[in-house]
């Protein structure tokens, strides 16, 4: 009798829990253009670039464009962690959620990157955090993009 208790019991948290952890998760669907200024970029200078998301229930499509080269990076990837192509850049992706922060894993080439990307409060504004995996050393970037 102790079994079926515990296992109702548990089957009673995971009803509780649940819909909350999807909750967590923020839409980031929209129109984002990256605010040069408030952003910490070291690699490279950017005059700037536009993320276009669309996100599903369980799915995420990114279109990249970086303002002035006309270079366009689409993904279009579940986010449970499985591998994706990135079309016009050779590389692979993954996405996958921590708890309100969305993780994506970019590797192209020998190069492996992580992008967590976070939502303000207020919806307006996509805080972008990357971290060079491999190769090690280079500096951490923080890029801040602005609805529009």
């Amino acid at each position: 009798m102790l079994r079926a208790s515990t296992v109702a019991g548990c089957l009673a948290l995971a009803v509780l829990v649940l819909p909350g952890a999807a909750q967590d998760r923020p839409n980031l669907s929209g129109t984002w253009k990256l605010d040069a200024s408030k952003s910490q970029i070291h690699a490279e200078k950017s005059n700037g670039a536009t993320w276009v998301i669309s996100e599903g229930d369980n799915t995420i499509d990114i279109t990249e464009t970086a303002d002035g080269s006309g270079k366009k990076v689409e993904m279009q990837c579940t986010t449970d962690g499985k591998e994706c192509k990135v079309a016009g850049d050779k590389a692979t992706a993954s996405f996958w959620y921590n708890g309100p922060m969305l993780v994506e894993m970019e590797t192209k080439g020998e190069h492996v990157m992580r992008y967590r990307m976070k939502l303000s409060d207020d919806g307006k504004t996509l805080n972008v955090e990357t971290t060079s995996i491999v190769p090690r050393g280079a500096e951490d970037e923080h890029l801040v993009f602005n609805k529009s």
